[in-house]
């Protein structure tokens, strides 16, 4: 299928306007990339409007940039995490110092992103969701597994009754059995998604346990299982999908936690401490 849609872009037919060649040269050049991609960073990259891109879209013979993804998705394999690029580009920039420059930047620019994130009612609404559950409990897949876990172990630092589940029960029992009220489930998924991730949120509120998902923008059903969504930046390379975004969000939403029960955190800690001492974990 990628060889039939870099022929279509190669045509007279695809390339009859200066907006035409300058759409079919990028997406030709950053085939493998377009997963990382919206309509509108296109748009913003070569300097046209998000219309133009959708109409050159609909010319080429697809409902929206979506689509040429999900046509591309089913023709090929596509790890959750990925090179994308020239390894060979990748040496020379490192050397010339633009690659970490540009990963830096992209950092701030994604912790921009966040503190808008933030102030959105959203926000606050996860928030005050972890701190009054009856239970929270954490689940996540794959490559973002280890950051859900530091964000449960953490968690547990301010609040009781929080767990991480793996699922490997085969039932997920301890969130849907109902034996409690005001549970929340707190999940975390990202492109590429976990096959197990949509129906544990489905059946999560379908048993009255409140979904709070964090995940990132290119998840087309976030708003569909979730009661709370947090949506951020998704990786846009140049190299692999990283955590450090995801690990932010969790730290602040931490923080804006401990603010909020005050007192009660240090209550906790304390007690959490003794424990440590008495089980000796941790050097005195």
């Amino acid at each position: 299928m990628a060889k039939e849609i870099l022929a279509r872009l190669q045509s007279a037919e695809m390339r009859k306007s200066k907006s035409d060649k300058l759409i079919a040269n990028y997406i030709e050049r950053n085939l493998a990339e377009l997963p990382f991609e919206t309509a509108k960073s296109i748009a913003a990259r070569l300097d046209i409007s998000q219309m133009t891109v959708g109409r050159y879209l609909r010319r080429l013979g697809f409902d929206g940039l979506d689509d040429l993804k999900a046509v591309l998705r089913r023709g090929r394999s596509n790890p959750a995490w990925q090179v994308k690029g020239s390894m060979d580009r990748f040496q020379q920039d490192i050397k010339d110092g633009k690659l970490l420059a540009g990963l830096v930047q992209q950092q701030i620019d994604n912790l921009g992103m966040i503190y808008e994130l933030s102030t959105k009612v959203e926000w606050q609404q996860a928030i005050e969701a972890l701190i009054s559950a009856s239970e929270v409990h954490v689940a996540a897949y794959q490559n973002v597994r280890g950051i859900a876990q530091y964000f449960a172990s953490q968690l547990s630092y301010t609040r009781p009754r929080v767990t991480f589940v793996d699922g490997l029960n085969g039932t997920y029992a301890e969130v849907l059995d109902g034996s409690v009220e005001g549970r929340v489930l707190f999940l975390h998924d990202v492109r590429r998604f976990a096959s197990k991730a949509r129906p544990l949120a489905e059946e999560a509120r379908r048993a009255g346990v409140k979904v709070v998902l964090l995940t990132d923008e290119f998840c087309p059903w976030a708003d569909e299982v979730s009661d709370i969504a947090l949506v951020v930046p998704g990786s846009h390379g140049p190299l692999w999908d990283g955590a450090a975004t995801m690990t932010a969000v969790m730290d602040l939403m931490l923080s804006n936690i401990i603010v909020l029960m005050g007192e009660r955190v240090d209550e906790r800690v304390q007690v959490l401490t003794r424990l440590q001492d008495v089980f000796g974990d941790f050097e005195s």
